[in-house]
């Protein structure tokens, strides 16, 4: 009898920067991993800002995002000073960026009840030091019925 063997899933297609240019169009910090409650409530803090999220990419590396074009991006996706752009722009990769990383699994929250969740399962431990002083009883996660 012929076996049947798992297949493996075809890569994803590499999105080009001037298909793209994402990472112009935000400004990244790093951050600490809510491994205490001070900076779990720090990153609820930035969730409760518009046009802000919290990134951890899959290599556990913890930034938070503002939204903000950059105002030499040009419509076609261009940079009108290319030739004397930043340091920091420069080591921006289409290969090695958030859209075509092929590292681990990453995580974008854009509010607090997406990160509550997250934290209450990875993190259980700061997840219970928070949960009744600094979080809204509303962005918590539903609790699990127990059957």
């Amino acid at each position: 009898m012929p076996v049947s063997l798992p297949m493996a899933e075809p890569p994803k297609p590499m999105v080009h920067c001037l298909d793209c240019a994402r990472c112009c169009t935000y400004v990244a910090v790093g951050i600490n991993a809510p491994t205490r409650p001070k900076h779990a409530t720090e990153i609820l803090w930035f969730l409760y800002h518009d046009k802000t999220s919290v990134y951890v990419d899959g290599d556990g590396e913890w930034c938070v995002q503002f939204e903000s074009r950059c105002r030499n991006l040009q419509p076609d996706n261009l940079c009108a000073i290319y030739g004397v752009r930043p340091h920091i722009c420069r080591t921006f990769d289409e290969n090695t960026c958030e859209v075509n990383s092929q590292e681990g699994t990453s995580h974008t929250f854009r509010a607090p009840e997406e990160f509550l969740a997250y934290l209450q399962q990875h993190y259980p431990r700061v997840y219970r030091q928070i949960e009744r002083t600094h979080t809204v009883a509303e962005h918590r996660p539903k609790p699990v019925a127990r059957g």
